[in-house]
């Protein structure tokens, strides 16, 4: 092992043994870049979470296919099916504490829209609903969200002593990272049978179940 390899090895190991530091290992490219900020002795043994990964898919969690005939259009009311319920989470808890909902928040500021950062889930939606219809057709009626899935990552800071002026950032086991799950506000609509959806929405997860 390079000499100056093993002198960082041999710093990880002694802070972690004498400040009682979270076990550590060394990033790896499956990890995101390890946090901006400088690590020095100021900043000795700070622990920094930051969003590992994140992964958006459209969700149907209530659908009903229903046809609408010739002179029967207007409005109507209808009771959707539950198809999939979507529930915040943060490691294996569904209640968001304060800190578990500020990494939340990160998640939003990662992928470019506000996801919940509270405890929530989609069950608390209505499934009776009205709608109006101008033209017959196969329809599907649904409500959904984008969920988001993905990691958390804690990255702690090492140096030698508290006086050091740099040291890097380790980070810190569990090293596949926490997991975590949230959503987007919910999106109510309907799609008539061949009607052209973009690729990636929802509109075109509702198409797809409707099975024209």
């Amino acid at each position: 092992m390079p000499r100056l390899a093993r002198s960082v090895l041999r710093c990880a190991v002694a802070v972690a043994l004498t400040t009682g530091a979270t076990a550590l290992a060394f990033p790896t490219a499956a990890h995101a870049s390890p946090p901006t900020i400088p690590c020095t002795g100021a900043n000795r043994g700070q622990i920094v979470t930051e969003v590992d990964s994140a992964q958006v898919d459209p969700v149907l969690t209530q659908f009903k296919a229903i046809n609408i005939d010739p002179g029967t259009t207007g409005e109507i009311t209808e009771t959707l099916s539950v198809m999939e319920t979507v529930t915040t989470t943060v490691g294996a808890s569904a209640e968001i504490s304060s800190s578990a909902g500020a990494l939340l928040a990160k998640v939003s500021v990662k992928i470019g829209f506000t996801v919940q950062h509270v405890t929530s889930n989609t069950s608390t939606e209505t499934t009776t609903m009205r709608w109006t219809f101008s033209q017959p057709g196969y329809y599907g009626l649904y409500k959904g969200t984008r969920k988001v899935s993905g990691r958390f990552q804690n990255w702690q800071c090492i140096t030698k002593s508290s006086t050091s002026t740099g040291g890097f950032w380790g980070i810190s086991v569990p090293i596949n990272g926490t997991p975590y799950t949230t959503f987007d506000s919910i999106e109510v609509g309907t799609i008539r049978c061949g009607e052209p959806a973009p690729p990636g929405s929802l509109r075109l997860v509702a198409h797809q179940q409707l099975g024209c």
